[in-house]
């Protein structure tokens, strides 16, 4: 048992879950702001946020649905 526990030269640090979980979280902000920057340059199939919110505002169960999904990421990702 003693060889299994013995220390070992390793190329570097070992990858935690918070690193993959930042990597994966500035992956998913990188590609956004892409997406806005195309939506804003071009007139093609994307549109920005604030035209996308500015629609589902517009109506009642937009509202509904834009402050569920508020509730739904303060919840998830911001309350400790």
């Amino acid at each position: 048992m003693d060889r299994l526990a013995r220390p070992r030269s390793v190329a570097g640090d070992p990858v935690t879950p918070y690193a993959v979980l930042l990597a994966g979280y500035l992956v998913l902000l990188g590609g956004a702001l892409i997406l806005e920057g195309v939506a804003r340059a071009s007139r093609g199939p994307f549109r920005p946020v604030a035209t996308v919110l500015d629609a589902a505002l517009a109506t009642r169960p937009g509202r509904w649905l834009v402050w569920a999904a508020w509730v739904w990421v303060g919840f998830h990702f911001l309350a400790r």
